[in-house]
């Protein structure tokens, strides 16, 4: 599947993705991966207090990521589905908004423990991804259960790799947890919607596994680190 080379290269738009998309008419897009900050990740634990991934992520208000998933819904195709990405502590307003679109709550175990409350509160190692659909939406392949781990299992097939410690975001997501989704949600050739790009993981799934890509991202730090990382994988594959 990594061979498979998308119709054009991914798209990444420096801005904001909720005023473009208000913009777009028509049901244009076969997925949506929506992955909003969900959580400050600014941590005193880095070295580095320079650093990038030490500094505070630009938020977005509830009311506003609620409108994006809005606009994403209405520029899906048809029978087409999406995934949205949260924690236990913010799942709750958005079930409330979506409940109707909602198939599955998939478990992503991380396989490490976030800090947290180190007295009053167990480590918390995973999170939460809503599949959605528009219409009658129909899974590719096999049926597989709803917890998708970074652990060794069995069954290979529920395996996702982790991202390491040469991240480029603070809460940059494994490349392997975004292809999961593509390849169980479209074919080769789709066309992928991602409002909030972060660290570019979602564009690099689509580009391996053969799928058009169009994002959005508001910071320009992450904007340029994302075109680095898209430019090398493409050279990686001779583009």
């Amino acid at each position: 599947m990594n061979d498979i080379k998308p119709v054009l290269p991914p798209v990444i738009i420096y801005g904001d993705s909720l005023e473009a998309l208000k913009q777009m008419d028509g049901e244009i897009f076969d997925l949506a991966l929506i992955d909003p900050v969900y959580f400050d990740y600014k941590t005193g634990h880095r070295k580095d207090k320079e650093s990038i991934l030490s500094k505070s992520l630009v938020q977005q208000s509830r009311e506003d990521q609620l409108e994006t998933v809005r606009e994403c819904i209405r520029l899906l195709k048809q029978n087409s589905a999406f995934f949205f990405f949260t924690n236990w502590q913010e799942a709750w307003w958005f079930q409330k908004e979506f409940h109707t679109f909602l198939r599955n709550e998939i478990i992503w175990d991380k396989g490490n423990w976030a800090a947290g409350d180190l007295s009053g509160s167990f480590g918390c190692r995973y999170e939460v991804a809503f599949l959605g659909t528009k219409g009658k939406w129909t899974y590719n392949g096999e049926r597989i259960q709803d917890i998708w781990s970074n652990l060794f299992e069995k069954e290979s097939k529920y395996n996702l790799n982790r991202v390491g410690t040469d991240r480029i975001h603070a809460t940059e997501k494994p490349v392997d947890l975004y292809k999961k989704c593509i390849e169980v949600a479209t074919q080769p050739g789709a066309y992928v919607l991602d409002p909030y790009v972060g660290s570019g993981s979602s564009a690099e799934a689509a580009y391996l596994t053969g799928r058009n890509f169009l994002g959005f991202e508001i910071s320009n730090d992450y904007y340029q680190r994302i075109m680095d990382r898209l430019l090398h994988v493409m050279l990686s594959k001779g583009v």
